[in-house]
C-alpha cells in the first residue's frame, strides 16, 4: 500500500530496478493519470495494485515486455488502457 490513497498523485515512473509492485499498491488515487514502467525485470504484480483509479488512467510500458506485463496486470486485476 505504498502510495494508496493520495489525492495529490498524478504520474508515477517506476524505476529500472523495481521487482515486485505489492498490493494495493495505486489503489484510491483518483487523480493519478499515468503509470510509465521502466523496468524490464517486474516478476510480480500485487492484487488491486491499481484498483479504483480514473477513468482516464494509462499504464505505459517497454515495447519488449508489453506481453508479458499485460498479462501480469489482468491477474493482478487491471483492466484498463495498456500503451
Amino acid at each position: 500500500k505504498a502510495f494508496n490513497k493520495l489525492k495529490k498523485l498524478k504520474r508515477v515512473t517506476v524505476g529500472k530496478n523495481v521487482k515486485i509492485i505489492g498490493a494495493h499498491a495505486f489503489a484510491d488515487c483518483s487523480k493519478l493519470e499515468r503509470v510509465t514502467f521502466k523496468t524490464v525485470v517486474i516478476k510480480k504484480i500485487g492484487k488491486d495494485a491499481f484498483a479504483n483509479l480514473n477513468e482516464k488512467f494509462i499504464i505505459k510500458v517497454p515495447r519488449k515486455k508489453n506481453k508479458r506485463y499485460k498479462k501480469l496486470l489482468k491477474k493482478s486485476g487491471f483492466e484498463g488502457t495498456i500503451r
